[in-house]
């Protein structure tokens, strides 16, 4: 006992939460010491032993301020947090039960010592909860800043008595401290301050007032909304291309799907979900300046992509709506403007290619759609009305022979193919694999619509474009698609002998 006392006293003169842990049995001992001997103790002595035994109640009496009573609330869980984790780690089940069990199941936390010092009969405790710094210690050990963002709040509404003097000054310091933090800004996104989130996020370092603000970007659909926030952006002095491009790419990489093989069946369309939607949406971000039409052009490919790779075809189409129609001759006008003479840079010139190749698709891919549509429900076959202009009668005529607007098809020549001039491994990753998905349905779906429309000559033809040097089609052909294309182009060249022609189409010579 006399060592354990010895003990008490040197750690008495340094910082307890600096003091080594004791055992079960001397613990035991020091709150049986602190509860019991209290004649014999004065009430520091006590606390002394409290303090090492974690026994908030014998170590409250001699804390009268709010620093004491925080300090040995803390004192205690900390205690009582170590206990517990060396507990079910190391100590044996057998010695659980020596510590009361008050001590035991305390399961302090952070608001829990906040509302015991609510609840002191401590006068002066009491007292000096209301005082402002202390709120302020208050939240910002519980990790609370919307909470003292509030307080300030409600500090500054009361009356100008708080605008003299250092809180005040003390206040700013620490709200731009938060804000080099970010951890302003979140409160005022989440409160949906839109007023004052640009501000805020001027002062933050560029690259994280970006991120933020593209992340604030996100949750804003309204489109008179959208257009605020940006005029607020420009006001700000934010660099609003980069972060609208950042608000785009961030949505369009959410849930990602892996590129997949086609099937060859004629699906009209696999399906609009919210996450498409999104995606769809985000690009009304860059069509407000027409300065990134550019941009607009090569985000809107690239979410394309990924809607065509897995036959969300009408998803598609309604990205590509959303781009003006005067999006092309605005980027040359642009470039003009600036006084260059040289062709557009390679990457502006082959997003415009690539955006090109994809309304061919698209439209091809609608133009199948109608016709499958009328050949498994063939309407009432029209006639021509009386007095039909020449316009009217070769397009009836057209018509008649089933050569409609499908046949565009048939010029869908591989222009899929863009050539990187630029280094984007993604995208060239991307445009090979679509390549491979779909130039092959294309040409299958394509020598349907041929065959059955007893254009057997033309089904033939598909052999010259694929063959061809010039686009190199046959080589995003697997060697199972090209063994099914030539069987399909056999049973066109039967149907030509059938027809008394040879096996390409034209007349047999004497």
């Amino acid at each position: 006992m006399a060592n354990l006392w010895h003990g008490c006293q040197r750690r008495h003169s340094e910082p307890f939460l600096w003091a080594p842990r004791l055992s079960p049995q001397d613990k035991k001992h020091l709150m049986c010491v602190s509860h019991i001997l209290q004649e014999q103790f004065s009430r520091y002595e006590r606390a002394i032993y409290a303090t090492l035994s974690g026994n908030l109640k014998q170590l409250l009496p001699v804390c009268e301020t709010w620093e004491d009573t925080v300090w040995a609330h803390f004192r205690v869980m900390v205690d009582s947090l170590v206990e517990q984790e060396i507990r079910a780690s190391f100590i044996s089940s057998t010695e659980e039960d020596e510590l009361p069990r008050e001590y035991l199941e305390a399961n302090w936390t952070l608001e829990k010592v906040f509302e015991e010092l609510q609840a002191t009969d401590k006068k002066r405790v009491l007292e000096e909860n209301k005082e402002h710094y202390h709120i302020i210690q208050k939240f910002i050990i519980q990790g609370d800043v919307d909470g003292l963002m509030d307080e300030f709040g409600e500090w500054l509404s009361k009356g100008k008595n708080l605008l003299l003097g250092h809180l005040l000054r003390f206040m700013t310091h620490l709200i731009l401290f938060f804000r080099t933090l970010g951890l302003q800004t979140k409160k005022l996104v989440n409160e949906k301050q839109v007023s004052l989130i640009a501000f805020y996020v001027s002062h933050l370092p560029q690259d994280l007032g970006i991120s933020q603000y593209a992340a604030f970007l996100e949750s804003v659909t309204e489109p008179e909304q959208r257009h605020h926030c940006l005029e607020l952006a420009k006001e700000a002095g934010l660099d609003v291309a980069t972060i609208t491009k950042k608000v785009v790419e961030n949505t369009r990489r959410k849930n990602g799907g892996e590129f997949a093989h086609h099937d060859f069946t004629p699906a009209l369309d696999s399906g609009t979900n919210e996450e498409d939607r999104a995606k769809i949406d985000v690009i009304d971000w860059l069509v407000f300046d027409p300065a990134q039409r550019a941009e607009a052009i090569k985000q809107s490919n690239a979410i394309m992509r990924t809607f065509l790779a897995s036959k969300k075809h009408d998803a598609a189409k309604e990205v590509f709506g959303k781009l003006p129609h005067d999006s092309i001759a605005e980027i040359y006008s642009q470039w003009e403007e600036q006084g260059m003479e040289s062709a557009l840079p390679a990457e502006d010139d082959n997003a415009i290619r690539e955006h090109l190749c994809i309304r061919a698709y698209l439209e091809a891919h609608e133009a199948f759609n109608e016709w499958f549509k009328h050949m498994n429900s063939p309407p009432q076959k029209p006639g021509l009305v009386e007095h039909a202009s020449f316009t009217e009668k070769v397009a009836f005529e057209h018509k008649e022979k089933n050569d409609g607007p499908w046949f565009i098809m048939l010029h869908f020549d591989g222009r899929l193919s863009v050539t990187d001039a630029e280094e984007d491994p993604e995208r060239k990753h991307q445009m090979e694999l679509l390549r491979s998905l779909c130039l092959p349905m294309m040409c299958f779906l394509l020598h349907t619509v041929l065959h059955n429309t007893e254009q057997y000559q033309d089904c033939l033809r598909l052999a010259d474009v694929i063959s061809s040097e010039n686009q190199k089609l046959y080589k995003v052909f697997s060697k199972s698609e090209l063994k099914k294309l030539l069987q399909k182009l056999r049973e066109s060249s039967l149907r030509l002998l059938d027809l008394q022609l040879d096996p390409l189409g034209y007349e047999n010579q004497p």
